[in-house]
């Protein structure tokens, strides 16, 4: 088989060649930034495409079939990389969860040639069962038909996480102020996104009207590769000359966002309608799950209502009502009677160990000294 290779061939190459270099680079500065390991992925990703499309069409993947079990793609990652990296720009995020690593399950799905020799070396493929499966027609389609259903399934992937991913940044955008610096990031995952409907758009239609090949080759993978670069080469510059207070954003990790200021300001008006009015602090039991359901929140937003917009934690901001309730009742001189364990565990507190350490973390003195400091006056002026 003879190679062919031209201008716009070794444009390609060398702007794979340059992809390659730069996620390099952008994977080891994801020690500073952690978004970048996601950038890098991308870039890697599609300059390996890239580079998986010039071997296919100089004719090299056919003259040495081995390349097909060596080079893995990664078509069906692109759209959780760029969810994830939009996600690691937001929320500082530096670990996938169990769940999230499902995201990128679709990739086996792209493997279908090492499973073809995994099959044929195992000897798996002289198993009747298994070698009915293999030679059914459908079977044979589907891995070596002419349109592969990856293509399909890889369109509907990168569009579903495309839309999912513009609409967390127009969500994010409306609650949270961010640094100039994020601003610039988030515009440039905005023209990404953009680029991408327009990439499906056009890639839909060159199949669609049978569009010569050369119209996929170079107008399709030529400017996703050149993007992708200026997105990496735009962040790598940036990074490199922003001062270390702008640089603590990229490593702090973010609370997720609940409400809008409006929001807060209403539930935070409803809480305290709770404690005050309904007085659910003076349960022993209470805990912030119950609170959420009288308000109809999720638990995780109440925790963010209260760290973000209150300024305490939960069990912090209901001692502090517990510890005002048995302030007033200890002033009172019609409780004298009762002793101060006994008002304590009246007023929400079950465990003594606990009052005395929170009553004294939030007045400053113990139970017996407020009791006798306003208490006591009161019957000598008697």
């Amino acid at each position: 088989m003879q190679l062919s290779f031209d201008f716009g061939d070794f444009l390609m190459l060398a702007l794979a060649l340059q992809g390659f270099i730069l996620a390099g680079l952008l994977f080891y500065s994801s020690k500073k930034i952690i978004s970048n390991r996601w950038l890098g992925a991308l870039i890697f990703i599609v300059s390996e495409s890239t580079l998986i499309m010039e071997l296919d069409y100089s004719g090299i993947c056919g003259k040495y079939p081995i390349l097909q079990l060596v080079v893995i793609h990664f078509i069906l990652a692109i759209g959780p990389v760029i969810y994830f990296y939009t996600q690691s720009l937001l929320f500082t995020r530096n670990k996938l969860t169990p769940g999230a690593w499902l995201n990128f399950m679709p990739l086996l799905l792209e493997m279908k040639y090492q499973v073809i020799y995994l099959f044929y070396i195992s000897g798996l493929l002289y198993i009747p069962f298994i070698q009915h499966i293999y030679f059914l027609p459908a079977t044979q389609q589907l891995l070596f038909g002419g349109f592969p259903l990856i293509t399909i399934i890889a369109l509907i992937s990168v569009t579903a996480y495309a839309v999912i991913t513009y609409r967390t940044i127009l969500r994010y955008e409306k609650r949270v102020q961010l640094s100039t610096y994020k601003l610039k990031d988030l515009k440039w995952v905005k023209k990404l996104l953009y680029f991408i409907f327009a990439f499906i758009v056009i890639w839909l239609f060159s199949i669609v009207a049978h569009l010569p090949v050369l119209w996929d080759h170079y107008i399709l993978y030529i400017p996703a590769i050149v993007f992708v670069y200026l997105l990496g080469m735009d962040a790598w510059r940036r990074q490199n000359n922003m001062p270390e207070i702008e640089l603590a954003e990229y490593v702090q990790k973010s609370a997720r966002i609940y409400f809008t200021a409006s929001e807060a300001a209403s539930y935070t008006q409803q809480l305290i309608e709770l404690m005050g009015v309904k007085r659910i602090y003076l349960n022993p039991l209470l805990k912030v799950d119950d609170v959420a359901a009288n308000m109809s929140i999720p638990e995780k937003a109440l925790s963010s209502l209260l760290n973000q917009h209150v300024g305490k934690n939960f069990n912090d901001f209901v001692n502090e009502y517990r510890v005002e309730e048995v302030k007033i009742r200890l002033a009172d001189p019609s409780n004298h009677n009762f002793t101060i364990s006994a008002i304590a565990f009246d007023c929400g507190f079950n465990s003594l160990a606990t009052f005395q350490r929170v009553f004294k973390q939030f007045t400053g003195i113990t139970p017996s000294k407020f009791q006798n400091d306003n208490f006591l006056p009161r019957l000598f002026v008697k």
